[in-house]
């Protein structure tokens, strides 16, 4: 086997034992999971696992990190597509926006948080994920600023008061609480951003869609 070959197979199964072990925590919580679990669910032996991520920290680090790079690619392929402003911002928040109970990487982020709280190291992977989905949240609302569509003074002090909704919407969505479900929390987060990013000398919205200034000009 070349070695080009051997670092594929090292990759194959690398992600095999990822999105095992993302669902194994997701189903279980990591305190419950062991690694011959992880094991079992990917089809490789335990020495494999531990060879690869020698605590159930690395795989829990390894699975959101997995989670948030398929999302970042989702976000890449669509929401650039989308030339409104607010239609925009709506696509980026339902791509993201937990989709019901026990979605599954939101209950990994629920243990993330929980690990960030014990461990420096995690806490700083969660911060640079964090600071990653703000900086794609800030530039939709700078490319709506830059249209006359939002009044955004600061795009990424916005972009942390409106992740910070997402965040607890979401956590509310994926522990089934009452009056959290998925469409009703997206009504929810438009009609907060439509209070924060709403340019004050825009028509009043009069429907489910948002308001916005007239011809899309600035206002004077």
């Amino acid at each position: 086997m070349t070695a080009a070959a051997r670092r594929d197979r090292g990759r194959d199964r690398q992600e095999l034992i990822v999105r095992a072990a993302a669902q194994m925590i997701a189903e279980r919580g990591l305190a419950q999971v062991r690694v011959a679990d992880v094991a079992e669910r990917a089809g490789i032996s335990t020495g494999h696992v531990t060879y690869y991520f020698p605590t159930k920290t690395a795989l829990l680090m390894a699975a959101i990190r997995d989670s948030e790079e398929q999302l970042i690619a989702e976000v890449e392929r669509t929401v650039a597509r989308v030339r409104d402003p607010w239609r925009r911002l709506e696509r980026l928040i339902g791509l993201s926006a937990s989709t019901g109970s026990g979605d599954q990487g939101w209950v990994l982020w629920l243990q993330v948080w929980h690990e960030a709280s014990l461990d420096p190291d995690v806490a700083a992977v969660q911060d640079s994920l964090d600071s990653r989905w703000r900086s794609v949240l800030a530039d939709v609302l700078r490319y709506g600023a830059d249209r006359g569509a939002f009044d955004v003074v600061d795009a990424d002090a916005s972009a942390r008061v409106l992740s910070a909704m997402v965040d607890g919407l979401s956590i509310q969505t994926t522990l089934g609480a009452r009056g959290a479900a998925p469409g009703d929390v997206l009504a929810l987060f438009l009609a907060a951003a439509r209070t924060l990013l709403t340019p004050s000398c825009a028509e009043p919205a009069t429907s489910a869609a948002p308001a916005r200034r007239q011809g899309g000009a600035p206002c004077s």
